[in-house]
C-alpha cells in the first residue's frame, strides 16, 4: 500500500538503518537475472549497456523518441512510459531494476520495486533529499534487496590506489580535503510560451507538486531539449552541480578515510550567469566529520565553479579533482590520475603494495551479488551516507546558515532547515514503505 513519507515517519524510522548489513539472496550463478531498466537514453543508455548481458525483459522512458535505440537493442522487452505500470502488469518477470532517470523521479521507482523484492540500481545522488535518501536506505534494509548507487567512478583503478596511499599512512594524518569542480550550470529564460515537449509531461513531472513550465535554455555543449539533462539546474527537480557531481568526487574520501555523517555543514554562493534557474554557479560547502576511534576530526571544503580549491596552489591540470591534505604530504586526485607534493617529498615517493582488488565493473558487481556472489561497494548503507552528506549542503545552502546534524534522529534541529530534508508528493504518487 502506498503511504506519504511524511517528516515524522522519515524523522522516527530512518536512522537505525544505515548500518544495517546487505543480505543477498542465493541464486544460480549461471543463470542470468531479469531486468528492467526505468530511463534509457543519456545516462540511462549507458546503464542499458552495463546490464545488456543479463535478460531485459522490460523497458521504460516516458519519452519514446528517447527510447528508440533500446527497444531496437531488445525488441522483445516490453515498453512502458509509465513505470507505475510497469511494475503492475510485469513484475512477475523482474528480478532487478535499474532506475536512470532525473533526480526528483529517483526514490519512487527504486521504492516499488523494493516493495517488491527487486533488487535496485540507482543513479546517484540516490534521490532528491535526504529524506528520499534515508527512506530508501532503510527501505531496502528491511526488503533484503541488492542494491547499487551509480558512482561508476568507485570501480576504476585510481580511486583503489589513492585510497591505499591514503590509508597507509605515508600522507599523515588527514584533517583536510579539498574538492572541486569547474563544472556550471547552464542558464535558460522561463517563457509562457506551450511546452515543447512531444511527450507526457505528467508523467515526466511524476511526484512534483508545482507546475511546469517551459524553458528557453542558453546555448551550450550539452545540446539537449528541454527538459531533458537542464531540469537539474531548478530545485523542484535536481540539486545543481553539487548534487550532479559531488557523488563522484566526495565519494573518494568518504572512502579512503572511512566518513560517515558530517555533524556540521556551512554554504555559501551564488548565481552569476544570465538565467532565471535556482542553482548557484560558484558554491563552497564546508563540511565537519567527527573524529572517530581510527582518525581524528576531519574538514571537507566543497567548491564547484573554480578550476582550483580557494588558497591552494601546485594544482596545475586538476581542474577539478580531490587534495588530501596530510601533516606529511599532501596528494592530489582526479578519476584518472594522483600526484603527490610537495616535489620533494614525490622524488622519494614509494605507493604501497596494492591491497584492493580490482573491480569486476561497477554494474556487473552489483549484478553478480544479485546472483549472490558478493556485495557492491556503492551499496546503499555506503552510498545513502555519502548522498545524504551531499544533499545536506544543498540545506545549507537554501536556508543560509550554518546547520548542525543529528544523523542519528535524522534531523537539523531547526525547523527552518528541516523543511528542506523533504518534500510534499502529488497525490498518487507517493513512496511506499
Amino acid at each position: 500500500m502506498l503511504t506519504r513519507l511524511t517528516r515524522r515517519k522519515f524523522l522516527a524510522t530512518a536512522g537505525a538503518a544505515l548500518t544495517a548489513p546487505m543480505v543477498v539472496r542465493a541464486r544460480n550463478a549461471s543463470e542470468k537475472l531479469n531486468v528492467a531498466v526505468i530511463g534509457v537514453a543519456n545516462r540511462g543508455a549507458a546503464n542499458v549497456a552495463g546490464v545488456a548481458h543479463e535478460n531485459v525483459v522490460a523497458l521504460c522512458d516516458v519519452d519514446p523518441g528517447n527510447a528508440q535505440k533500446a527497444r531496437a537493442q531488445f525488441p522483445q522487452a516490453a515498453f512502458f512510459t509509465d513505470y507505475r505500470e510497469l511494475f503492475d502488469k510485469a513484475h512477475k518477470s523482474i528480478d532487478a531494476v535499474v532506475v536512470s532517470t532525473p533526480d526528483h523521479t529517483h526514490a519512487l521507482p527504486s521504492c516499488l520495486a523494493i516493495d517488491l523484492g527487486k533488487h535496485v540500481y540507482c543513479e546517484k545522488p540516490m534521490a532528491e533529499t535526504v529524506a528520499e535518501v534515508r527512506h530508501m536506505t532503510a527501505f531496502a534494509a528491511k526488503k533484503k534487496v541488492v542494491t547499487q548507487m551509480g558512482t561508476q567512478i568507485h570501480a576504476g583503478e585510481n580511486y583503489r590506489r589513492v585510497v591505499e596511499i591514503v590509508q597507509s599512512g605515508l600522507l599523515g594524518e588527514i584533517k583536510k580535503v579539498h574538492v572541486w569542480n569547474s563544472s556550471k550550470p547552464v542558464g535558460g529564460k522561463k517563457l509562457t510560451s506551450k511546452p515543447s515537449a512531444k511527450f507526457d509531461l505528467d508523467l515526466w513531472m511524476g511526484p512534483t507538486t508545482s507546475e511546469f513550465f517551459e524553458v528557453e535554455v542558453n546555448k551550450s555543449s550539452w545540446n539537449f531539449a528541454w527538459p531533458h539533462f537542464h531540469w537539474r539546474w531548478w530545485w523542484q527537480w535536481g540539486g545543481g552541480t553539487l548534487a550532479d557531481l559531488g557523488c563522484h568526487y566526495i565519494d573518494l574520501p568518504y572512502w579512503a578515510l572511512g566518513l560517515t555523517s558530517p555533524t556540521r555543514v556551512k554554504a555559501a554562493g551564488n548565481r552569476t550567469y544570465p538565467g532565471d534557474n535556482d542553482t548557484p554557479d560558484v558554491m563552497s560547502v564546508d563540511y565537519t566529520f567527527p573524529k572517530t576511534k581510527d582518525r581524528g576530526e576531519v574538514h571537507l571544503t566543497w567548491e564547484h565553479g573554480t578550476t582550483a580549491p580557494a588558497g591552494v596552489s601546485g594544482l596545475k591540470g586538476y581542474s577539478s579533482g580531490v587534495l588530501f591534505v596530510g601533516t606529511k604530504a599532501q596528494l592530489a586526485a582526479d578519476y584518472n590520475r594522483y600526484a603527490v607534493m610537495p616535489e620533494s617529498v614525490a622524488k622519494e615517493f614509494k605507493a604501497p603494495p596494492k591491497s584492493i582488488a580490482p573491480s569486476i565493473g561497477h554494474h556487473k558487481e552489483w549484478l553478480e551479488a544479485c546472483k549472490g556472489n558478493g556485495t557492491p561497494l556503492c551499496n546503499f548503507a555506503y552510498a545513502g551516507r555519502l548522498a545524504e552528506a551531499v544533499l545536506l549542503g544543498n540545506v545549507a545552502y537554501r536556508v543560509e546558515k550554518e546547520i548542525t546534524w543529528d544523523a542519528g534522529k535524522g534531523t537539523t534541529g531547526d525547523k527552518a532547515a528541516d523543511t528542506f530534508l523533504t518534500r510534499d508528493y502529488r497525490k498518487g504518487w507517493e513512496l511506499p514503505g
